[in-house]
């Protein structure tokens, strides 16, 4: 039997918060080469015992597979669930 996770979700949607984040990433052939990674995204938080917050109505979650076993014995606990509801990435190349 192949590993297999099913995981179903029902939530009221919130406001997401919007981010934007800029990373250089560099190569490791040259150091002096690199890209700019430029990411907006929205961020709505569905549930999170941190903050309390839980806006799901419908949760289920299965796993199953010798492979998965070790990790999915039936303890565990959903603690956080983030909806992106909308993603952009940007790839730039420095000017030379």
């Amino acid at each position: 039997m192949s590993p297999e996770l099913e995981f179903k979700i029902q939530f009221v949607r919130g406001i997401p918060a919007r981010e934007q984040v800029e990373a250089k990433y560099y190569s490791t052939v040259d150091p002096q080469f690199y890209r700019i990674y430029r990411v907006e995204q929205g961020a709505d938080i569905v549930r999170s015992t941190a903050t309390g917050t839980d806006r799901v109505t419908k949760l289920s979650f299965k796993s199953s597979g010798a492979k998965l076993a070790p990790w999915f014995d039936g303890s565990e606990e959903m603690i956080s669930i983030t909806s992106l509801p909308f993603f952009s990435r940007s790839i730039y190349l420095p000017a030379k």
